[in-house]
């Protein structure tokens, strides 16, 4: 594995081969070879670790302790292994359960992604082996996140769903992420129930503008509105995680007006109902993005469910542009201190910094694999 620049996206990615103690080199079977849009190659290869209950890679941020950053792993199976065996383990963010990952031969690839609030000045991402199969890692994302609207003190952000409405797909995808997206956010397509999709190649200028959310143009250059004869759109969403804590989700709900009104005394004004909670009468600018925000503390069953709609003296059907889905996730069990925070592993590299110049100062590193250890053994 060598080091290489992915076309679609501008990020380098880096192999662990300075970095690693433990694990193994793998690559997916030729007949499951992937090549993704804006992911790249980077699925097809793995490391695999069968010694050991738990290997953790170590990341040390320059910026250190008391921020917020950007984590996602990649996990794709692609039978490897030539076993045609499913394998499970378990994700853990330093001391704090992340994920089960479910792989298999013909499983799709899979990435779990989460806004952390590091307490310590190092953070460890840990594959811990269950005993149904030796656990392993494509690819590691790290990211410096505070300079982001996307900010939450002592808990994280986990992503459920980002939608990006009314668009189309393209000859190569179906999302959109870096570096259309400042924050690496990434939009997979969406539709609503009983919608019509709208969309605009008028500019919007994102650079110019003082919303902190940065949205790509190309998701708020599309929107969805009501089909004829309908006032609203709605949606519903129910968590297919079964928390072991009562779940706190943080809304999203992002608007840019995409048509210039030609016909004067033209309004489009509505309200949003969030879990039975009312909010509004919002009204848009032209060009201008607008995002609304709101905790979610009333949850039942894991259930988000949201309506928009026009309100009585509105002339035009509400819009939605985009949503994002958050659970806010506790951090049960923190580090006291420095020393506490390596919960017992021994055998670590001091500090694993890739400076990539070519790419911005909130980028720390781009493809990460590297020192796994086994500090319960």
């Amino acid at each position: 594995m060598e080091d290489y620049l992915d076309g679609d996206t501008g990020i380098t990615y880096k192999t662990d081969k300075d970095f690693i103690r433990t694990g193994k080199n793998k690559v997916v079977a030729p007949e499951y070879y992937l090549t993704i849009p804006y992911f790249g190659n980077m699925v097809n290869s793995l490391r695999t670790f069968p010694e050991g209950k738990r290997n953790c890679y170590t990341l040390k941020p320059r910026q250190g302790k008391n921020q917020n950053y950007y984590v996602r792993a990649f996990f794709y199976h692609g039978n490897y292994d030539s076993k045609n065996q499913t394998q499970k383990f378990d994700l853990y963010l330093g001391v704090n359960y992340w994920a089960t990952v479910l792989a298999a031969k013909d499983r799709p690839w899979q990435y779990y992604n989460i806004i952390h609030y590091s307490v310590t000045d190092t953070i460890y991402v840990c594959l811990v082996n269950t005993g149904f199969g030796v656990p392993f890692i494509n690819g590691l994302d790290l990211r410096f996140m505070n300079d982001s609207p996307y900010r939450s003190m002592n808990r994280s952000l986990r992503p459920r769903v980002q939608a990006d409405l009314g668009g189309h797909q393209t000859q190569n995808s179906i999302i959109i992420r870096y570096k259309d997206d400042v924050f690496d956010r990434t939009w997979w397509l969406y539709d609503l129930t009983d919608s019509v999709s709208i969309g605009t190649e008028t500019n919007i200028d994102i650079q110019g503008s003082d919303d902190p959310y940065r949205l790509p143009v190309e998701v708020l250059r599309t929107a969805v509105q009501p089909r004829n004869g309908l006032n609203s759109l709605s949606y519903n969403y129910t968590s297919p995680y079964k928390e072991n804590f009562t779940p706190e989700f943080r809304v999203y709900f992002h608007f840019a007006e995409i048509f210039e009104q030609t016909a004067p005394g033209k309004l489009r004004e509505f309200t949003i109902t969030l879990n039975g909670l009312n909010y509004g009468p919002f009204t848009l600018e032209y060009l201008k993005p607008l995002t609304i925000r709101s905790n979610v503390t009333q949850v039942q069953e894991g259930q988000v469910r949201f309506s928009i709609d026009a309100t009585l003296r509105s002339d035009l059907p509400p819009i939605l542009n985009a949503f994002e889905i958050f659970v806010l996730w506790p951090l049960p069990d923190s580090p006291t201190n420095q020393t506490d925070g390596m919960f017992s592993i021994s055998i670590l590299l001091n500090a694993i910094i890739i400076d990539i110049n070519e790419l911005p100062d909130y980028w720390i590193q781009g493809f990460l694999r590297f020192d796994p250890s086994d500090p319960s053994s």
